[in-house]
């Protein structure tokens, strides 16, 4: 079965199917494969079309797991003995008409794009004018629908079909924008949905800092933490380490510093508990560690300030 699968593939890829006209339909490759983490209710579907254009090729790709009710093909022909199969997947902004083979749990094969005027002529009348064709067929791989460029045009007012694409093209997508909205963030300007996109600031990164006691950071600082690298999992080993009221910048810094739990617990089993924030950061920064204050207590030196810690590791003792 998956030789079968991957041989399809390859030869839809040889094919080299390309962008017609405007006015033309387009013909591109789909995938259909199991989501394993999801049983038997969802998969994951892949959509992608090669565009040539002056000598130049351009390859775009899009795939997320679905319903299988939202894949278009029938559950019977995806789960049964392989075969040909033709399906048609609907969405608002125009149709994709498939062929191909499935069987097995998985599928692969050719699409043909066609634009849904009625579609067009709804973003016409709300003043966006008509999609080019490429646009069109972007807005359809993504699942765009009239209701998601109305909820970008009420926090964006002026934002262009271009505009749209270029959000979808950053992996804004309806889904995103209600999840988004189910965390609480209501985010109004398209660049900073771009940036919390391309910044991996993901629906379940979201959810684990809210998780970890952090539920009104701004989107910029959302981004922040995802960039430094702080995570739930760091976030629950300072509150645990007695650092409940550290603000996201100083999660940042301490991240950026390499203050671990570990070490502040090799800090506390030592005698020195409870440091600030800025006391932890200079230990560290100064190579202050355990196996230092303990070398220091074996020639008599105890109870030392943090200060005197850092003296003495600085002239080399």
């Amino acid at each position: 079965m998956k030789r079968l699968l991957v041989a399809a593939l390859a030869a839809l890829a040889l094919a080299g199917t390309m962008l017609q006209s405007a006015n033309a339909a387009v013909s591109g490759r789909w995938a259909i494969i199991p989501w394993t983490y999801s049983g038997q209710t969802d998969v994951t579907l892949r959509l992608e079309y090669t565009q040539t254009e002056d000598g130049h090729h351009g390859f775009s790709s899009w795939s997320s797991n679905v319903a299988l009710a939202d894949a278009g093909i029938p559950a019977d022909k995806l789960r049964g003995p392989i075969g040909p199969v033709s399906f048609t997947l609907t969405r608002e902004p125009g149709s994709f008409a498939c062929v191909g083979s499935a069987g097995e749990g998985s599928g692969a094969g050719q699409f043909t794009y066609t634009p849904n005027g009625h579609f067009d002529d709804a973003l016409a009348s709300r003043g966006l004018g008509r999609p080019a064709f490429e646009q069109s067929l972007q807005l359809a791989i993504a699942g765009a629908t009239l209701a998601f460029i109305d909820q970008i045009r009420g926090s964006a007012k002026s934002a262009t079909i271009a505009d749209i694409v270029r959000v979808i093209q950053h992996g804004v997508n309806p889904a995103y924008i209600a999840d988004l909205n189910a965390t609480g963030y209501h985010v109004t300007s398209l660049d900073q949905l771009e940036r919390m996109r391309d910044h991996g600031v993901s629906i379940g990164f979201i959810k684990a800092v809210q998780s970890a006691g952090f539920r009104n950071l701004s989107p910029e600082d959302l981004v922040r933490l995802a960039d430094h690298g702080v995570r739930e999992g760091f976030i629950n080993d300072m509150r645990a380490a007695g650092y409940t009221n550290v603000t996201a910048d100083q999660l940042v810094t301490l991240r950026d510093h390499g203050i671990s739990s570990h070490f502040i617990a090799d800090l506390a089993s030592a005698g020195y508990k409870n440091l600030s924030i800025d006391d932890l950061i200079a230990l560290r920064d100064h190579g202050v560690n355990v196996a230092f204050v303990d070398r220091l207590k074996s020639h008599g030196y105890t109870n030392l300030s943090v200060h005197d810690l850092i003296r003495l590791r600085d002239a080399g003792i």
